[in-house]
């Protein structure tokens, strides 16, 4: 019995370590694609003068799949763009997502270009961080649990 005990604190703590990193490493990428989707916005704009949500249906990005998805059940583009935010984990970036999304769309096509370029460089700044912060703490927070796990483990038996 203390063995299977042992073999589960082994295991949960193993997995809430790399569970913690793949959060640390999810960040990067969704900052990555939703930056990737800024500049496709900025693009659009200044070649198609496109509305919000037909830059949406154009983006494949996993942000722009949440907005649509509430655009299908009935919400207009800017509340499906803020529960859209509300289901992002609470980093900054949420914050600035759902202050673009009040803001696009109320100037014409040269002011939604300056306030994308706005809201880019600032999430650019934060995936540098988001990436300095997985650099330094990915490896560490599932070697950390792998470790905890063994700790556990050996008290356990």
């Amino acid at each position: 019995m203390r063995i299977l005990a042992a073999l589960v604190a082994l295991f949960c703590c193993t997995f809430e370590g790399f569970r913690r990193s793949f959060a640390l490493k999810k960040r990067v990428s969704n900052l990555s694609e939703i930056l990737i989707m800024l500049g496709n916005f900025s693009i659009e704009i200044r070649c198609r003068a496109l509305t919000l949500d037909e830059l949406i249906n154009g983006e494949k990005c996993a942000f722009a799949q949440l907005v649509r998805a509430g655009i299908s059940r009935g919400e207009n583009v800017k509340d499906a763009w803020e529960n859209a935010c509300r289901t992002l984990p609470k980093y900054p970036e949420r914050e600035l997502l759902s202050e673009l999304g009040l803001s696009f769309g109320t100037s014409d096509s040269d002011g939604q270009t300056r306030l994308l370029e706005l809201y880019s460089a600032q999430l650019s700044t934060l995936k540098t961080e988001a990436e300095q912060a997985y650099s330094k703490k990915g490896s560490t927070l599932a070697k950390v649990g792998a470790l905890c796990g063994v700790a556990a483990a050996i008290l356990i038996i």
